[in-house]
């Protein structure tokens, strides 16, 4: 029975202090809250659009086949496989305000929150590899000498997507690439 006095004073104490100094603590809170937003809503991202800007094609490289028949008789024929690799991209333009109100850590999920926006939207995976593999063959008449050239192309996509941290709007620039293609072109 003893033992329990300090806690029955413990709880009077607490509770005078509290009738006194509580409704000022709960004020105080209360004014907080209303002039800075919670930690958890100020990092809070919202995706509220995409800009297109621009959508082309890119060389991403040539390779040329000289046919050199000038001397023969008969159709050079030559075959050739060509294989090439390209990587698919996100390629985001950090602006100054909007790295001062982002920690490293909330970058990595915009990253994340980017990407699967482009997963959805393009049906595509951002860091993945996409490889072609094309045998084509190319002829050229007797007398005669051509250069062929093989085009890889890979889609490029810029534009801006809208975002809201908190209570700011920002506009966040992106490039992505994806797809991989080839042309085949003759140079006389």
């Amino acid at each position: 029975m003893l033992q329990l006095i300090p806690y029955g004073l413990a709880v009077l104490v607490g509770g005078m202090l509290g009738k006194k100094v509580g409704p000022r603590l709960v004020g105080q809170m209360m004014e907080e809250d209303a002039s800075s937003p919670d930690p958890q809503e100020r990092n809070m991202i919202r995706l509220l659009g995409e800009s297109l800007l621009q959508e082309q094609s890119v060389v991403l490289a040539t390779e040329d086949v000289p046919l050199d028949n000038r001397f023969g008789n008969k159709v050079l024929i030559s075959e050739h496989e060509f294989i090439r690799t390209a990587t698919v991209g996100l390629t985001l333009g950090q602006n100054d305000a909007m790295a001062g109100q982002l920690k490293t850590s909330m970058w990595s999920v915009l990253d994340g929150m980017l990407q699967q926006e482009c997963k959805k939207n393009l049906n595509i995976e951002i860091g993945s590899e996409i490889t072609r593999k094309v045998k084509i063959s190319f002829s050229t008449e007797p007398g005669r000498m051509v250069r062929y050239r093989v085009i890889w192309k890979q889609d490029l996509r810029k534009g801006v997507f809208d975002l809201q941290i908190g209570s700011n709007r920002h506009a966040l620039p992106y490039v992505i690439t994806f797809g991989l293609s080839h042309a085949v072109e003759s140079i006389e």
